[in-house]
């Protein structure tokens, strides 16, 4: 049978901008959650990977130890793309600290790989552009250079370092070229303008899709930086990541105008009233004395500045290691309970939503929003593509295919996440809507009160967790 022409043109207008839509969803995700107390059982130290571009390639900011580890341990679900180590082409650094820069090496030995050995290397032609490009402070070059060079580290690729300075700074050189490793490219020394920013230091463009990363100073008891992806035309998308500060003010220009889509901000401490844990001494003013003092921030300082910029959504990053995530088989509520306090005191604090404390593999998405779809093709979008809202997929205890749901439209049980001790991960899933509402549903008692929001909302969640098995992607093991 032969289609009239009309529906073959509306059929064809209709997967195609379904199509785009997903294929410039912004994304970004957590690999590492702890402050510099971690790694924990449940946290790994600072890392993520913004896919800014929509196409898979990722931009890492901060490269903790063990975060190429995180890499073969991400939770496999249908939903989400595998993460992939040979996609990582740029890293950003937003300070020199131990546990923001530790596993920059690792992760570089495998993302340039080996060097062929044999025979092979007679006829070896490497490729004289750059692999990676690391973006950082200054001091970041030599940090680089000299532990490839102790270490004896010959790869197949070249990586570059361009190192983002001010004017005091003192510029690290790469010429003669004898005094660089063997697979560097010399890089550029970028000083800061006038006005103390360092505007788009990289440029990408992919399909329909270009975007810009911009750095600023925020105030930390070293010098640090945070990083503003953002689209270079409609609907100029921004994402804010935020280094480890008290104090991010001096970046505002940067982050308004249009106001960020997420804003990613540290809460290492966090005051914790008796009732919510009774283990809990410390009184408000110790607490953000300690924090401000040694350049950290508390829940209400991320929200307050999260309203201040206007921020869409808000995530906590950088969880002090007083506060665990919880984990899927939990018994004691007190883990969910603080941190649903923390997430209440930056929400309060914001009052432009829901705030949400960072766990390792949580994931934010940032689609096309859906106004952006003609009238004739709106509904077939909002089918096939992501809505308009924050949702952070992770891995949960229950898989929900079409197959598997009940009559009740409930799940049926597929066997629990092996968890890794009580530092498992989190066992609810969240979505929150475009209004800046929370829905939960949770496995753990402790987060009744989420549970109840989400009836009220009348939207349906349920529980999902599959781990990649050896011999297929849909293998779980029941925990006896």
């Amino acid at each position: 049978m032969r289609l009239p022409l009309n529906a073959i043109r509306q059929f064809s207008t209709k997967t195609y901008l379904s199509e785009a839509q997903m294929a410039n969803t912004m994304t970004v995700t957590l690999l590492g959650t702890s402050s510099g107390g971690g790694p924990s059982l449940s946290r790994n130290c600072s890392s993520l990977v913004v896919d800014a571009l929509g196409d898979g390639s990722l931009w890492m900011v901060d490269c903790a130890e063990g975060t190429l580890r995180q890499f073969s341990r991400q939770p496999f679900s249908a939903d989400n793309p595998h993460l992939r180590v040979s996609r990582i082409n740029k890293m950003f650094v937003t300070h020199m600290h131990a546990d923001h820069v530790m596993g920059i090496i690792p992760m570089l030995r495998n993302v340039l790989l080996p060097s062929p050995t044999g025979e092979a290397a007679l006829q070896f032609q490497p490729d004289p552009l750059p692999k990676i490009e690391i973006y950082g402070p200054a001091g970041i070059r030599t940090f680089v250079r000299s532990i490839l060079k102790m270490t004896l580290t010959r790869t197949r690729n070249k990586y570059v370092v361009h190192e983002l300075l001010t004017d005091d700074d003192k510029k690290t050189p790469c010429d003669p070229p004898e005094i660089m490793h063997v697979n560097e490219v010399a890089g550029r020394d970028i000083v800061c303008s006038e006005d103390g920013f360092w505007h788009s230091i990289s440029k990408e463009r992919c399909r329909r899709a270009e975007v810009a990363v911009d750095a600023g100073p925020i105030a930390h008891r070293d010098p640090c930086l945070g990083f503003v992806f953002r689209e270079c035309s409609s609907p100029n998308r921004k994402i804010v990541v935020l280094g480890d500060t008290n104090d991010p003010s001096a970046i505002i220009p940067l982050c308004t105008n249009p106001s960020p889509s997420l804003l990613v901000h540290e809460a290492t401490e966090a005051h914790i009233p008796r009732d919510i844990d009774p283990k809990s001494k410390r009184s408000f003013e110790t607490v953000m004395e300690k924090a401000t003092a040694r350049g950290h921030s508390l829940p209400q300082m991320a929200g307050a500045f999260a309203k201040t910029i206007g921020a869409q959504k808000l995530v906590l990053n950088h969880i002090g290691g007083r506060f665990p995530a919880p984990g899927p088989n939990d018994r004691n509520p007190i883990r969910g309970n603080v941190i649903a306090e923390i997430e209440r005191q930056a929400s309060e604090a914001w009052g432009m939503g829901t705030a949400r404390a960072a766990w390792d593999f949580m994931r934010v998405a940032i689609p096309v929003p859906t106004e952006e779809v003609v009238d004739e093709t709106e509904s077939s979008a909002q089918a096939h593509s992501p809505s308009n809202s924050y949702e952070a997929n992770f891995p949960t205890v229950y898989n929900t295919t079409a197959a598997d749901t009940q009559p009740n439209n409930e799940p049926k049980l597929r066997g629990t996440f092996r968890g890794r001790g009580r530092g498992g991960r989190r066992g609810f899933h969240h979505h929150v809507s475009a209004q800046g509402h929370v829905n939960n549903t949770s496995t753990e008692s402790g987060h009744g009160q989420q549970q109840q929001h989400s009836q009220r909302e009348g939207v349906q969640h349920v529980d999902r967790s599959e781990r990649r098995g050896t011999n297929g992607p849909n293998r779980t093991r029941a925990r006896k």
